[in-house]
Parts: structure tokens; C-alpha cells; sequence
């Protein structure tokens, strides 16, 4: 606490400003920008690595928020006084920064795929500023920013080793789906658990639920896509910022038509509702793109049946 007591003393309007911009690259609606730059017009192999590595380090960081309990800082020390424009998106526990751990799984796996001595350091300064971002806005401790950067390299690096595998004997994920799927499911039953009795309230609960709903709409899109569309990143500029717009435009669209939908406390639909978000990325926007001619079928170049 005494150093975010340091940093709360150099804290003004203009760098607030600052600081809340760059904690904002840390969310997950800017990470999901990333994964369907990458899905629908860079590389679709690399981007399923993205999100597979992205969604294992989320679910470990979302099981740890629920088991920890560790409270913001605010409420470890009520003389504490953290920016308030930054409270509402301090959603759940405190450990680990969940912020820091998507820059570290999704920014760190660009910095791994990208080669390119500009981008690695630019991906590198973007994670240690969002992290900062994070204690300078009193939302986390330097140990939760610590853990969610540890978390989001180390499962991360993890994650893609097994992912270079899959691809390197040239065979559909499906074993990988079926264990995000399974992890997805564990940490529905891990929140649900905590919270009917009683240890943990829907408010804590509800971030595990949204991360699995994510996690399952990825297992299944991990499964389905390379057998029913197999499809080509390639195409010319126009028709990539074109399936760029479906696939971001289309999102907001779905999301804010979802959230109409009052789930109030209900865990099936809260899942569902994320679950749908994922598949609408990574299922409904390509099969839109190829039957508008923005996409073309890709030869299949995995050893999977069609279904």
C-alpha cells in the first residue's frame, strides 16, 4: 500500500487522463479487437493460438480471483482513495490484475509471433504501462500486478508450446478445445460453488462466468471451423477492413442486443451470453464473408473430416 500511497501523491488531471487511456488498452473489448485483427485478416492459425493462450491464462487468473478473495486496495485500507473514473472497471477480486495478465497473454503472444525488432518493443513498453496503469490508478497492489504478468507470460508460453505442436503434426486442435472446454466448465462449477454458499457474492462471481462463456464459445469455434468453413485470410485490403468492420461493428451489434436481454442473476444465461459473443466472431463473420465473396474456402490442410 505505501507505494501506491507514493504514486496517489503524483497523481493529476492530465495524467489520470494518461493513465486511465493506457489501463484501458488492458480490457478485454481491446484484447478481442486484437484477436479478430489477427483471425480475420493476419494470420488465422496465430490468432487460435492467441485465444487459446489468452483464454487459459484468463481462466486461471479468474479461479485464483474467487479462491484468493483478496480485496482492492480501497477496501484493504478505507483511507485509501483510488481514481474514481477507474472503480468501475475494477470489477471482482483484486489478485491477480486480470488487466495485466490480457496485456501479458495476448500483447506478449504478438510479441512472440512478431519478429520485428519495433513491435516487440512496443509490445513489451505496452504491458509494463498497463501494469503500472493499474497500481497508478489504485485499482491494484504491486503483488497483482506481479502475479497477472507472471501468469499471462508463463501460462501464455505454455499454451503456445502445445499449440506448435497441434500444428506441427498438422491435426485439428480438438484435444486443446476439449480442455479449454473442460477448464471453462470446472471454473463454472468453481464460482458457482463459492457463491451458493454464500463465500462469494454474484458481483465477484459474475467475471468467472463471463471468462468461461468465452472460453467454451472459443472450444467450440475451435472445433466447428476447421471442418464447416476452413476459410482464407487472403484477399485484397478493401476486403479486409470490410470483414474487420462485420466482425467489430457486427460484435457491438450482438453484444448490445444480448444485454438487452435481462439475466439478472442467472448463470446459464450470463455464459451463453459471452459463449455467443466468441462464436459470433469466430463462426457467424467468416461464414457471413463467404457467402458475400469477402472470404474464399481454404483447402483443408489438416487431416479432419467435413462435417
Amino acid at each position: 500500500m505505501e507505494f501506491l500511497r507514493l504514486l496517489a501523491e503524483i497523481r493529476n488531471p492530465a495524467l489520470d487522463r494518461i493513465m486511465l487511456a493506457i489501463s484501458y488498452l488492458g480490457t478485454p473489448y481491446v484484447m478481442l479487437g486484437i484477436f479478430i485483427l489477427f483471425y480475420l485478416i493476419i494470420d488465422k492459425e496465430e490468432a487460435y493460438g492467441i485465444g487459446f493462450s489468452f483464454c487459459f491464462s484468463c481462466l486461471f487468473c479468474q479461479a485464483a480471483k474467487v479462491v484468493a478473495r483478496v480485496p482492492r486496495p480501497w477496501n484493504l485500507d478505507t483511507s485509501f482513495e483510488p481514481v474514481p473514473e477507474a472503480v468501475p472497471s475494477a470489477t471482482g477480486y483484486s489478485f491477480p490484475s486480470v488487466h495485466t495478465q490480457s496485456a501479458a497473454s495476448i500483447l506478449g503472444s504478438v510479441f512472440y509471433y512478431n519478429k520485428k525488432r519495433v513491435v516487440r518493443i512496443v509490445t513489451a513498453v505496452l504491458i509494463a504501462l498497463i501494469g503500472f496503469s493499474r497500481m497508478y490508478l489504485g485499482c491494484h497492489t504491486p503483488v497483482d500486478v506481479l502475479a497477472g504478468l507472471l501468469a499471462g507470460i508463463l501460462i501464455s508460453a505454455i499454451s503456445w508450446y502445445f499449440w506448435n505442436k497441434v500444428r506441427k503434426e498438422r491435426r485439428p486442435p480438438d484435444m486443446l478445445a476439449f480442455f479449454l472446454l473442460a477448464f471453462g466448465i470446472l471454473l463454472i462449477f468453481l464460482a458457482s460453488a463459492l457463491l451458493f454458499n454464500a463465500t462469494i457474492d454474484y458481483a465477484n462471481a459474475a467475471d468467472s462466468f463471463k471468462m468461461a462463456g468465452v472460453s467454451i464459445g472459443l472450444a467450440v469455434a475451435m472445433f466447428v471451423e476447421p471442418r464447416a468453413l476452413r476459410f482464407s485470410v487472403e484477399g485484397t485490403i478493401l476486403k479486409k477492413i470490410l470483414r474487420f468492420a462485420i466482425g467489430l461493428g457486427g460484435l457491438l451489434l450482438v453484444s448490445a442486443a444480448i444485454k438487452a436481454i435481462p439475466t439478472s442473476t442467472s448463470i446459464p444465461l450470463l455464459v451463453i451470453r459471452y459463449a455467443l459473443m466468441l462464436l459470433y466472431i469466430t463462426l457467424c463473420t467468416p461464414w457471413i464473408c463467404l457467402k458475400t465473396g469477402l472470404m474464399e474456402t481454404k483447402q483443408a490442410a489438416l487431416r479432419t473430416p467435413k462435417i
